[in-house]
């Protein structure tokens, strides 16, 4: 079983010395890879049900506080400050809400990271749920999966194809255009798309060289795995070639649920450490890898 290391909105990273503790540490205990969330505008006032609510309230605390009440550090800028202190360990997002961005933009920017790092970047794919940063943002909210979808198709054509083409309802691809660099990955850099729903999993069996399970519990998903693989089946393809990886409350998981998440056929396990605090980052690091490398 992979362990891994999910910082929220990575306010960890604030300094120079709490993302070469947090990186070196990774790279001693021989962590899978760092992830870290993506948010840009967050409204004081959320009326929006946070998906993973019940996670929240089980750890005591108050769903759309993780939100408004620690800072939020850009996600590509938190992959760029830990790839030059890595060597082994990859990075990655969880999840870039792809709709806020224009498809050039990420894509340039995960291909500029995945050069930098030697093919280290995991690209998080997720739709987003937070209504009112949509509307701060100018984006319309209930076409978020449609423009998900074309924005994963045009970053793969544009990491992908020498010529690439492309006519849809958000981007036109008419003309040759110099894209570069490219990644390092082949045939473009992991794709891990985010969500429990069906049509979340259809989006898996189209992009995803994984699936990455938000902090839900392992009965309310168990039902997703025959699902997942009538979708990969419809697309021709194997759930054998996925990545399955399970964002985790560390504190929470005990042996039984390990044994279950093993059972499942989950690859990784993705610790939550949302502190501030490097040494308490590091500390909840320690403890969950032992943890998981004394039961499985």
């Amino acid at each position: 079983m992979k362990v891994g290391l999910h910082l929220g909105g990575g306010s960890v990273m604030r300094t120079a010395a709490g993302v070469r503790q947090v990186a070196e540490t990774a790279e001693e205990l021989g962590y899978d890879a760092i992830l870290t969330g993506d948010h840009i505008a967050i409204p004081k006032d959320i009326k929006a049900e946070y998906p993973y609510a019940e996670f929240s309230r089980e750890m005591g605390a108050d769903p759309t506080s993780v939100f408004t009440t620690i800072d939020w550090v850009d996600a590509f800028a938190v992959l760029a400050m830990l790839v030059p202190v890595t060597e082994t360990v990859r990075v990655g997002t969880s999840v870039t809400i792809v709709p806020y961005r224009h498809p050039f933009d990420m894509a340039r920017v995960v291909a500029s990271l995945d050069q930098a790092s030697g093919g280290r970047v995991i690209f998080g794919a997720g739709v987003g749920w937070m209504r009112e940063e949509f509307e701060l943002l100018g984006l319309r909210f209930e076409e978020r999966g449609a423009q998900t979808d074309e924005y994963l198709r045009v970053m793969r054509a544009v990491w992908t194809e020498e010529h690439p083409r492309f006519h849809g309802t958000y981007v036109q691809i008419d003309r040759d255009l110099h894209f570069a660099p490219r990644p390092v990955q082949e045939p473009h850099p992991t794709i891990w798309v985010g969500g429990e729903s069906r049509r979340a999993l259809r989006r898996v069996a189209e992009f995803g060289n994984g699936w990455h399970i938000g902090p839900v519990g392992i009965e309310d998903v168990r039902p997703r795995f025959d699902e997942l693989r009538e979708e990969m089946e419809a697309a021709g393809r194997s759930r054998d070639e996925l990545e399955i990886t399970w964002m985790v409350d560390p504190e929470r998981t005990d042996t039984a649920a390990l044994r279950a998440y093993e059972a499942l056929g989950v690859d990784g396990l993705y610790a939550t450490a949302v502190s501030p605090d490097p040494g308490k980052v590091c500390e909840t690091m320690r403890v969950f890898k032992r943890k998981v490398d004394d039961t499985l």
